[in-house]
């Protein structure tokens, strides 16, 4: 279950979409964990919050990044989606937050994504990636499906996150949606479980992981890194 690592143009503006089929998954959770990587690597950052009753994100990081908030059901904020990305600095990343259970907003908005990328009269020049973060059921599985037949519009990265179990434990990814993914120039990686009690700091305390090292004893400074290592690993090439 292993594809190809496809190096990422790194000086390009990039669009990562974080979808799933439902809340639960870890998907917010992966988001974070990529910011974290960039914010690393002094790359840029723009938060788009798309799921409107969430707001951890908007809660750790507003006062340091730009974070805005944007149903991808409404054509207005469709609009201002690209709006955003036309203003983020060059090298930029802009991650989304998309949320569950809302699939035809969700197909109609890489519609556009992809008139956007293509337009011959004004063309925006960005990269974009859809991070998909797998379920363990029937319904993720379908819907990662419906998603891939709907010509996405940039690669798709697979996530089977650590905190699910192993890789093996995704009975339902097989060959054929792998083949599917290659062909969009994605792969697939295993997103490594944040430290429990260190998310929760996030979610509860609204601390971003950029300032969380004050907020920890040694031993959990020194978890931290552990795990900011694995992460660097896990996501190696792929963004």
């Amino acid at each position: 279950m292993v594809l190809k690592k496809h190096a990422v143009e790194r000086a390009r503006k990039r669009l990562v979409l974080f979808e799933k089929e439902k809340g639960g998954v870890g998907s917010t959770g992966t988001l974070v964990t990529l910011a974290h990587l960039l914010m690393l690597r002094e790359i840029p950052i723009v938060f788009i919050e798309a799921s409107l009753s969430q707001r951890d994100v908007e809660h750790a990081y507003a006062d340091r990044h730009r974070v805005e908030a944007i149903d991808l059901g409404d054509d207005a904020d469709q609009e201002k989606l690209v709006t955003i990305i036309d203003e983020a600095p060059d090298g930029a990343r802009v991650l989304v937050n998309v949320p569950g259970g809302r699939f035809e907003d969700l197909d109609r908005a890489h519609e556009f994504i992809r008139f956007v990328i293509e337009d011959e009269e004004e063309a925006i020049d960005i990269g974009v990636d859809i991070v998909w973060t797998m379920g363990l059921d029937q319904a993720s599985r379908a819907t990662l499906d419906a998603m891939l037949a709907g010509n996405p519009p940039g690669r798709v990265l697979l996530n089977l996150p650590e905190w699910h179990g192993p890789p093996e434990k995704f009975a339902l990814i097989d060959d054929d949606v792998l083949g599917k993914i290659e062909k969009t120039g994605g792969d697939l990686f295993c997103c490594p479980a944040m430290p429990e009690h260190i998310y929760d700091r996030f979610r509860s305390s609204n601390i971003g992981l950029d300032q969380i090292l004050g907020h920890l004893s040694r031993g959990e400074r020194a978890r931290f890194r552990k795990w900011q290592r694995d992460v660097e690993a896990a996501m190696e090439g792929l963004f």
